[in-house]
Formats: C-alpha cells, sequence, structure tokens
C-alpha cells in the first residue's frame, strides 16, 4: 500500500513541522482530516477508513475536538521545537520579545488557538503598540513570531487559517536615523541625573556600554580606570503576569571585553565605589532597596534628567553609541579597534549604521590641510 493509492482515496502531505496530514472525502460529503508524527501513521489512518467506507461501516467521527492547547501553551511548545536548531542567544532573544509581547499579555496567552480571531489579534496589537511604544521594530518582531506561531495550529489541525493578520503590523518599520549629540547635551544630561546613576549614565553615554550592559555590571566589573563586560541585564516574563530582570551573557564573544574609562571621569568612578561600596557579587549600581535597576526605571530618569537639562532633542541612552564611534573615528581609530571597544562584531553596522558627521568637522577638515609641498 504505497502513497499512490492514499493520495487516489485522501490526500497526503508533509508539514513544515515534520509532521504528516491526512484527508479523505466521506459519504456525508465532508472532509475529515488530522496530523500524525510520521508517514506510515497517516497512511494507515487513510486505510482504517478506506476499509470502513467499502464495508458500509463508516460513521461520522465524533465532532467533539481535542482540546485545543492555549496561544501561550503553544507558544512555549514552538520554543521546544526551534530550540535544537538555533543557537542560544538567538533562542534568547525570541524569549525576550515574544515573552514580553506575547506570554507576558494574559488575555492573548490564555486564549485556546481555535478561538482566536483577526479581532482579537488587532486587540493585542493595538495593546502591544501602546505598551511599547519606543520599540517599533521588537513589536513588529513578536508579531512576525506570533504569525509564525499560528502557523503550527493550522497544521495541528486546531485551525483552518491562520487569523494572525493585521496589515500595519506586517509592516516593517522603518529605521530612525540617529542624530550625534552635542557633548554639552551629553554632559548636561550627566549633570541632572541623580547621584547614584552617575554611573550608569556616564557609562553610556561617553563609554559606548548599552543600558543593558551598565546595569548588569557587579562590583568586582568596576575600578576607577576600567569596566569589565561580562553580561547583559534584560527584561523577561516573572512567570507570575509581571517581569524581572535576569542577567545574560552577552550575546557574541565580542560582548566580553573591557572599557577603558577616560580620565576626565575617572572621579566619577570612584565616588561611586566609595559612596556606594558595591559588593564584589553585587550589583554596581542597586536601587535604594538593594535590587537590580529595570532598564525602565533607569529610562524615566534619564528623560527627566533629559527635560530638565532644556533638551528637546530626541536623545535615548543608547545615542551615547553614535556618539562615541564618531568621535572615536574622528580620533584615527578603525571600524574594527571601534567594535572591540563598542563590543560590535558588524564593522559594516558601525560604519553604516552609527558613524555620524558632526556639523563643525568637515570646516575643521579643510581649515587643517597643508597645501604647502
Amino acid at each position: 500500500m504505497g502513497t499512490n493509492w492514499a493520495q487516489n482515496f485522501g490526500s497526503l502531505r508533509l508539514l513544515k513541522s515534520g509532521r504528516y496530514q491526512a484527508r479523505y472525502t466521506a459519504p456525508d460529503g465532508k472532509r475529515y482530516g488530522s496530523t500524525f508524527p510520521d508517514k506510515l501513521s497517516a497512511l494507515a489512518w487513510l486505510a482504517e477508513n478506506k476499509k470502513a467506507i467499502d464495508l458500509g461501516a463508516w460513521e461520522s467521527p465524533n465532532t467533539e475536538k481535542e482540546t485545543a492547547p492555549t496561544v501561550g501553551e503553544l507558544t512555549h511548545h514552538w520554543f521546544q521545537l526551534i530550540a535544537p536548531g538555533i543557537r542560544n542567544s538567538t533562542l534568547r532573544a525570541y524569549k525576550e520579545v515574544v515573552g514580553l509581547r506575547v506570554l507576558g499579555h494574559e488575555r492573548l496567552a490564555s486564549t485556546p488557538v481555535d478561538k482566536l480571531t483577526p479581532r482579537k489579534v488587532a486587540g493585542w496589537w493595538q495593546d502591544t503598540v501602546e505598551a511599547f511604544p519606543d520599540t517599533a521594530y521588537r513589536n513588529h518582531r513578536a508579531y512576525q513570531k506570533l504569525r509564525t506561531i499560528m502557523n503550527l495550529a493550522v497544521e495541528y489541525g486546531y485551525l483552518t487559517s491562520n487569523p494572525v493578520h493585521v496589515r500595519v503590523a506586517s509592516r516593517r518599520p522603518k529605521s530612525k536615523r540617529k542624530d550625534l549629540p552635542t557633548t554639552e547635551q551629553l554632559k548636561a544630561i550627566l549633570e541632572h541625573v541623580p547621584h547614584r546613576y552617575r554611573l550608569i549614565t556616564v557609562l553610556c553615554l561617553f563609554h559606548g556600554l548599552r543600558l543593558g550592559e551598565a546595569l548588569a555590571l557587579h562590583g568586582k566589573h568596576v575600578f576607577p580606570d576600567k569596566v569589565i563586560i561580562e553580561g547583559t541585564l534584560a527584561r523577561v516574563p516573572n512567570g507570575n503576569g509581571g517581569v524581572k530582570m535576569e542577567l545574560h551573557p552577552p550575546k557574541t564573544q565580542a560582548g566580553y571585553r573591557t572599557v577603558p574609562i577616560m580620565p576626565e571621569f575617572q572621579h566619577i568612578i570612584t565616588e561611586h565605589l566609595a559612596t556606594y561600596q558595591p559588593r564584589p557579587e553585587g550589583y554596581a549600581t542597586e536601587t535604594d532597596n538593594g535590587a537590580a535597576v529595570f532598564d525602565t526605571s533607569y529610562r524615566s530618569i534619564f528623560y527627566r534628567a533629559k527635560d530638565k537639562a532644556g533638551i528637546e532633542d530626541d536623545l535615548t541612552p543608547h545615542y551615547g553609541r553614535v556618539y562615541l564611534i564618531t568621535r572615536l573615528a574622528e580620533a584615527g581609530a578603525t571600524p574594527r579597534e571601534i567594535g572591540a571597544i563598542l563590543g560590535q562584531e558588524d564593522v559594516s553596522t558601525i560604519v553604516n549604521t552609527y558613524m555620524r558627521a558632526r556639523q563643525s568637522r568637515p570646516k575643521t577638515l579643510m581649515s587643517s590641510l597643508d597645501l604647502s609641498d
């Protein structure tokens, strides 16, 4: 009994998930189907139903469906399916994006997949945009992953079509070009942040650390003349409907690095260590209660300091990387040397995305040219 026989009676196809889907048209004119872990099981199911039809013993199958998993349960199942084929850092990135926006959305996560409708998806998208207004690209990625996850629901027979279809969400957001902040702007912000958070600010704005890297520093990583990067703090679901800060290793080997502190700012590092005396295994900057600082909390502090400084430009802590990359390039550093300081493996990203030209720089360069020889 081969595949051709099965296809003459019904149909059989291999799904992307690795399962086999078998279907047939019954005497009542309706089409029935199911999925199976292997081809042999699918063929056996077709043979059993064909025999029942030939003998006149076929009866309509029980219309009660197998209990469908919730969106949250299918999401965890999807993580298990993809884990063997991708890097751990990629899996962590997926879990961070999907965890906050899909698993963290209680109404969506608790919805059985066969009850998910385009209208409910549209409601989830609206909630996501409102909850995460400054992360358009991550919101878009969460939408893409949710659509991929719900493709499994279709393959497993819980749905006939994928309900995740929001036109505006399917469009990749345009990258916003980061303008180069001035030294005066960055120093003004530094002067207006609370004393406890000056260390994080000086590391992000003038030394190119990512915010998660600055938050993750332990006492043993901070010295007056250098900081040692060995991880990053990121928000993840806490399992109770909320979020927590979790320490992750760098995504690439380049993330492990030592960053020298500019002499101009070493007194801030020394003062922080003397004032707060962080434990070697404790975070270098903690809240008043001795807990890890949430990135969202620090951003609120940063934006308040920016407002107090009278700065109207759209600056974020990440703009410090733009500033440092450009200033290092002006000082003659090569892209690879810059990458070693910034923990950036992709040199093209440094050149094409981050590097900027100060408005005053062309005039300075032209004035410095010596055409006498």
